[in-house]
């Protein structure tokens, strides 16, 4: 389906971020001086190096090539600037408007000599123009700061692995979203006293766990993934982040165990509350393989048990909380010590064999959970899961994959293709579970085995990494789209086949809910960094490591987007909170145009502003594997 754009005269929009003014316009994103960006976490000694001019305003005459200079941070090029008689710069540089004026003459001496040079070169896309230069032959460890006559990056590091940082952010952030405590400085005491079952009201003791988004709801959905996450640390990172994470993974499953009957039936979530505007469960449940946006919520209760005050339980059967909790289960009991990791066991055993007795829908998500659930029971050797449930599920997604030799092919369809597979917090998941099985490379499935690594790598080459080269920051799409809806509207790309592609979700959709897109492109990164390992590829590795870049800084904003590291981020926004540390935000929207958009200014809006967890533990997949492969190098 060929772009369509509605171009009515394009106002200027001018927002404030941290210090400085960025306007944006569909197609472009500019500042009121020209601004230099790159990722503010820093790059491994022989990774991917990109540094990008973001356009100006004031300036649309820039030449086509601009030089740029990498230095050691405090080190820079001597400006051309009219100094005081008496000023000697015998100790200590003139200190007043460092950024500003023509390059002088190089000191003789090579004070100012820099560690390396490059060029910025234009490009003309369709996210409009920018200056952009390559420094990956640059693998010197130490800190430093790029310039150009035209500004500065923020500082940043070259070193074997830059990747620990995330770590150290990620445990405090979830710690400090622990429910049913207090946390000073943080939370006062708050829902102590989770919950009552939304059917007879029946009494059930689930405080714990892990609020979701900056908010009072504790997802099973949502959080369950944290326990993915702290278990890759509990036995991957280094030793002074391995007790912390055990310990969490403990604090999560209090939660966790409280929410599962003896049946085995593993409930929803509780404080999501009835759906607002009068939608129903059943039609109005799921945006975009995302469960419970329309939930309008419900506050804190008294902490006091017991006295009519609790909040509800939902006892709804979603088979993606089903599948995650016996997934995640097996994960922890593999960190834990003895008399816990069986219980974590005899509990996703007991969920395993409740989700036999009850059918689902088919939805692409669904199999693709229940197939990674199987995957890990089998590994563990637990509930004598039949080899053929896994074949019969692994060929259930291979038949729902895209293979036409069209513009983009491996993406996945849902069932009956009436539609491609999108999700705002699964995107990879289909490919995730196939790539598991590979990973266990189960004697007796040579065959299925060699197809499901073949559909994996059809996935990243012919989907992810070739939609990436369709903008100049390599950020993969979010999703295709058999009949995309207000086409005369909203800007879809051609995938092929007929079908259209987006970078970013459609503005338009069914439910008008616009989703940013950080936890889409860390799974992917997490996809890419676990195929790498699996089969020591540096293309998948790489473009991983990109897609990290673009959430530390090197995107159209220069923001980070994760608020415990780097120097420059979006201003956070939280329902009840607005003490959260270490926090990540739901990330970029794109505008009718599939453009980048980020909200700059000090207003807030959740869509991109809003406190969100998921992207954190797919990041902390994807950065565990990079290390892994680090370490292996």
């Amino acid at each position: 389906m060929p772009m369509t754009r509605t171009c009515a005269s394009l106002a200027w929009i001018v927002l404030v971020s941290a210090g400085q003014a960025v306007s944006q316009q569909a197609g472009n994103t500019y500042v009121d001086r020209p601004t230099v960006v790159t990722s503010q976490l820093g790059f491994r000694e022989r990774g991917p190096k990109t540094v990008t001019l973001l356009p100006s305003l004031l300036d649309s005459t820039l030449p086509g090539v601009i030089p740029f200079y990498v230095h050691v941070v405090g080190a820079r090029m001597r400006r051309e600037q009219h100094l005081p008689k008496s000023w000697t710069g015998e100790f200590f540089d003139w200190p007043f408007d460092i950024d500003k004026g023509k390059y002088a003459a190089l000191d003789r001496s090579g004070a100012d000599t820099p560690a390396y040079r490059g060029t910025l070169k234009r490009i003309d896309s369709r996210w409009g123009t920018f200056w952009q230069g390559d420094f990956t032959a640059f693998a010197r460890p130490g800190l430093y700061q790029i310039e150009t006559e035209l500004g500065f990056t923020t500082p940043f590091v070259i070193e074997s692995n830059p990747y620990d940082r995330f770590i150290r952010s990620y445990l405090n952030y979830l710690y400090c979203q622990r429910s049913g405590i207090e946390t000073p400085g943080i939370r006062p005491l708050e829902n102590a006293d989770d919950g009552v079952l939304d059917t007879d009201g029946s009494y059930v003791p689930a405080a714990g766990g892990w609020n979701d988004a900056g908010d009072f709801r504790k997802w099973i959905s949502q959080t369950s993934s944290h326990i993915e996450a702290l278990c890759l640390i509990a036995k991957h990172a280094d030793h002074a982040y391995q007790d912390a994470a055990r310990e969490e993974v403990r604090w999560g499953n209090t939660f966790f165990h409280a929410m599962i009957t003896p049946e085995g039936r593993v409930y929803e979530d509780i404080g999501s509350g009835a759906l607002r505007g009068g939608k129903n469960y059943r039609e109005d449940w799921w945006c975009e393989n995302h469960a419970g946006c329309l939930g309008s919520g419900e506050g804190k209760s008294d902490n006091i048990k017991e006295n009519g005050d609790e909040r509800k339980i939902r006892t709804t059967y979603n088979p993606v909380c089903q599948f995650l909790f016996i997934r995640n289960q097996v994960l922890a009991s593999g960190v834990l010590g003895a008399a816990e990791a069986l219980k974590c066991q005899h509990l996703a055993e007991l969920g395993w064999k409740y989700s036999r007795k009850v059918e689902h829908d088919g939805r692409t998500l669904f199999v693709a959970e229940e197939l990674l659930a199987a995957c890990e029971l089998h590994a563990s050797g637990l509930a004598g899961v039949n080899e053929a449930v896994i074949e019969g599920l692994a060929n259930e997604l291979l038949g729902r994959q895209e293979t036409g030799e069209y513009r983009l092919s491996g993406y996945f369809y849902e069932k009956g293709k009436t539609d491609g597979y999108r999700s705002i917090v699964w995107n990879a998941e289909p490919a995730m579970a196939l790539l598991r099985l590979c990973e266990l490379n189960i004697p007796g499935m040579a065959d299925l085995t060699k197809r499901s690594a073949a559909a994996v790598r059809r996935y990243i080459e012919s989907y992810l990494l070739r939609d990436a080269a369709s903008n100049p920051f390599s950020v993969t799409p979010y999703g295709v789209f058999v009949k995309p809806l207000h086409a005369d509207e909203v800007a879809f790309r051609d995938a092929g086949g007929g079908n259209s592609v987006r970078t970013f979700i459609s503005p338009l959709n069914a439910q008008e809910m616009v989703h940013g897109t950080d936890a889409v492109l860390m799974h992917h990164a997490y996809l890419l960094a676990r195929a790498a390992f699996l089969w020591k590829n540096d293309l998948y590795r790489g473009q991983s490591e990109k897609l990290i870049q673009w959430a530390t800084g090197h995107n159209t904003t220069g923001l980070c987007l994760f608020t415990g590291l780097g120097f420059r981020h979006p201003v956070i926004a939280s329902f009840v909170n607005y003490r959260i540390p270490d926090a990540t935000v739901d990330g970029f929207v794109g505008r009718l145009d599939d453009t980048p958009y980020m909200e700059t200014s000090n207003a807030i809006e959740w869509n991109t502003q809003e406190v969100w967890g998921v992207p954190f533990y797919h990041a902390i997949g994807a950065v565990t594997y990079l290390s892994l492969l680090q370490s292996h190098h």
